[in-house]
Order: structure tokens, then sequence, then C-alpha cells
């Protein structure tokens, strides 16, 4: 479940080139530091996760050494797990996003509203992620 929501907080955070503040549902944060074709997710343990790609093939590195690849088909993303599993991403417009679950079938939804990004879990529980300021370029 790390992966995907690791994998999620990636996607959301693509717009940007700064960085991203994650709050997660336990009250701890995460960043995710974009570097166009390359986010690095600091976790609040301090391990990093590393999204590879700009194409419609992507690679997680998770921060045990384990490979997802992440496979775009524009409104469909498919995420092969390491231990083989599949887990959808379907999105509608730009506002809603639903993660389906892998073994459980259960469904992640999320909701963007003026840069910030409201995801609610199986569980019922609420995930924030609000957008820093882009950084001027010189």
């Amino acid at each position: 479940m790390r992966i995907l929501l690791i994998f999620c907080l990636a996607l959301l955070s693509s717009g940007l080139y700064a960085q991203t503040v994650i709050v997660n549902p336990n009250g701890t944060h995460s960043v995710v530091h974009d570097n166009g074709n390359h986010k690095v997710v600091v976790n609040p343990d301090g391990t990093h996760s590393i999204l590879v790609g700009s194409d419609a093939n992507k690679t997680i590195i998770n921060h045990d050494g384990t490979h997802s690849q992440v496979i775009d088909h524009g409104n469909t993303k498919v995420i092969v797990n390491p231990n083989g599993t599949h887990t959808v991403l379907i999105s509608n417009g730009k506002t809603h996003q639903v993660l389906v679950n892998p073994s459980s079938g259960t469904h992640t939804l999320t909701i963007k509203n003026r840069g910030a990004r409201t995801i609610t879990h199986p569980d019922g529980s609420v995930t924030q992620i609000n957008k820093g300021k882009k950084k001027a370029r010189s």
C-alpha cells in the first residue's frame, strides 16, 4: 500500500519544479522534490523513493531497492507492483482520480481543488496535499 501511496503522491506533484509537502494520515510529513523527469520522495523515516521517466513508461525505485513499473494509457495508468500484482489509477477529468488496490479491490479517491488535493483512503482516513510555491527560475 505504501508503494501505491508514493506513486499517487508523486503523480500528483508532477506539475511542479519545486517541493511538495504531503501530510500522511498518521500526521507525519513526506517531501517530494521534483527535478523534471525525476521525483524524489523523502519519507518520514528518512528513506527515499524515486520516480524516473517522463514518457508513457515510468519506473518507481522503492526505498528497499525493489522496482515498480508504471504503464501510462492516458486516463488509465497500470502499476505493476514488485510482487507482480497490478494496481489501476483512473483519472476522470482534472479533478478526480480513483486508485483500485490490487488485493482487496478497494478504492482510494483523490479530489483536486485549487492546488490542494484530498485523498480519501478505503479505511476512511484522509491525506491532505498542499502544493508549495513554484520557485523562480533564473
